[in-house]
C-alpha cells in the first residue's frame, strides 16, 4: 500500500509576489509574499512551518528576511469565507455534480445577462483551478463584444 506523506511534510506551496505588477503593495524596502499551502480538505493543524520550509528550500535566507507574517489555518479560512469550505480557496471541485450544473459552454457562462458584464470569478464555470483564466476570458470577451459595437464618430470623424 502507498504510503501518503502528511501534508506537513514536504507541501505543494503557491509563492506569489503581487507587488512586482502592482508596486503599490511595497513601502520602502519591504514587499509582501503571498503563499498558499495545499493541504488536505478541513486539515485542523497551522502549516505554518511546513510552508517556510518549503520557502527557505528554494529561497535560502528567506525566514531572516520576514518582518511580519500573517497565517489563516483550514478552519480560519472557512470561518472568514463561507465559499471556502474546508480550506478550498478555488470554491470547489470540478466533479460530475458541479459540472452538471453550469450554464453552458464556458465562454457562454461568462456572459452574466447584462450587457457589459461578465463573470470572472473562480467559481465561474467550466470549474475550479484556474486561478486568473475566468477574468482573461471575461476581458477577451469584452474586448470582442466593445469591437463589434458601433464607434460614434465626431463632426472631424475622429472617435
Amino acid at each position: 500500500m502507498p504510503r501518503f506523506l502528511d501534508a506537513t511534510e514536504c507541501p505543494f506551496v503557491l509563492a506569489a509576489q503581487q507587488y512586482l505588477a502592482d508596486p503599490g503593495r511595497s513601502h520602502g524596502g519591504v514587499h509582501p509574499v503571498r503563499a498558499h499551502a495545499h493541504v488536505p480538505n478541513g486539515y485542523p493543524a497551522d502549516a505554518t512551518e511546513a510552508v517556510l520550509r518549503q520557502l527557505e528550500r528554494f529561497a535560502l535566507g528567506t525566514r531572516e528576511r520576514i518582518v511580519a507574517l500573517s497565517a489563516r489555518s483550514v478552519p480560519a479560512t472557512e470561518a472568514y469565507n463561507p465559499d471556502h469550505g474546508g480550506g478550498d480557496i478555488i470554491t470547489g471541485s470540478t466533479g460530475a455534480l458541479p459540472l452538471s450544473c453550469v450554464p453552458g459552454p464556458p465562454r457562454s457562462a461568462l456572459r452574466h445577462g447584462v450587457p457589459g458584464v461578465y463573470r470572472c470569478s473562480a467559481a465561474t464555470p467550466p470549474g475550479a483551478g484556474t486561478h486568473g483564466m475566468y477574468g482573461h476570458e471575461a476581458a477577451r470577451a469584452a474586448l470582442r463584444a466593445a469591437s463589434r459595437r458601433p464607434v460614434r464618430r465626431t463632426r472631424r470623424g475622429r472617435p
